[in-house]
């Protein structure tokens, strides 16, 4: 994990730019409560529910309703994410990767379920990988309980394709992959649908669980409807370069939150993931 560090150190002075600098500090997002306002509390409420099964998060390595041991530190990196998004009024976060199986729809879920363990935030998961969809199915959700894409394309409500999974959680889920996803993840439908989200269900924090970077031009298309990005690389598997080479495409766009060193098999049990800015 250091030599990744120090090299992509290097990189970026190499090339003279680090992140993107962020955009003038601005309100951060709303903190209150649902159940301080029942005209949201009822939107909510009239969401179709869903209660994932405990046994098939524990084997997709999600800590939902119960802790285990990666629940310290995805509630770490909970914390870093909420204190860098709220002390820039950022409310919209990309999880990508370079390439595919490095965790981002797993981490993307972690990091949502930990949120959501703070009753005072609202968090929204909505998934823009639409080619190879995996939310619903780390949930185990039923066939015909969700498909966003319908929504994305202003062919459906909105409602009719959001599950609550908790009081303050709700999920944008696809159970199969969607026609044209670059052209749709670039449209005006898609805008006014994220923008219907906000405006009805105002969730403190939408995490966006987008497609690997150097397998089409979806993330790219859809960075400027982001305010910023995690990138997620797998240890022994991503490389360098790759990390590099979308950390710079990522900053291009949008704000680079981080980067997240995931898969670390020489490490202790209580660190599953590492994130360095």
């Amino acid at each position: 994990m250091e030599r990744i560090q120090v090299a992509l150190e290097r990189a970026r002075a190499k090339r003279g730019q680090g992140k993107k600098p962020a955009a003038p500090a601005a309100e951060g997002p709303k903190q209150s409560s649902i159940k301080g306002d029942p005209e949201l509390a009822t939107v909510w409420g009239e969401l179709k529910p869903f209660e994932p099964d405990q046994d098939l998060l524990n084997e997709h390595k999600i800590p939902a309703f119960e802790r285990n041991s990666l629940s310290t530190p995805i509630d770490m990196l909970r914390t870093k994410v909420l204190q860098a998004m709220r002390d820039n009024g950022w409310s919209r976060l990309a999880i990508t990767s370079p390439n595919a199986s490095c965790g981002k729809t797993t981490l993307s879920l972690c990091l949502a379920f930990s949120i959501a363990r703070q009753p005072e935030q609202r968090v929204a998961v909505i998934e823009m990988d639409l080619r190879r969809p995996n939310v619903a199915a780390s949930l185990g959700m039923p066939r015909g309980i969700s498909q966003f894409s319908k929504a994305l394309e202003g062919r459906e409500p909105i409602n009719e394709h959001l599950v609550r999974i908790t009081d303050n959680m709700l999920v944008g889920a696809n159970l199969h992959s969607a026609r044209n996803p670059s052209e749709l993840l670039q449209s005006d439908t898609m805008r006014e649908a994220l923008d219907e989200v906000e405006q009805t269900y105002k969730p403190t924090i939408t995490i966006f669980d987008m497609p690997p970077m150097l397998v089409s031009d979806d993330m790219m298309g859809f960075a400027d409807s982001v305010d910023c990005t995690l990138l997620i690389a797998a240890a022994e598997s991503t490389s360098i370069s790759e990390v590099d080479n979308c950390e710079r495409e990522i900053a291009k766009r949008t704000n680079v939150l981080g980067i997240v060193l995931n898969k670390c098999r020489y490490m202790g049990k209580e660190y599953g993931y590492d994130y360095y800015s």
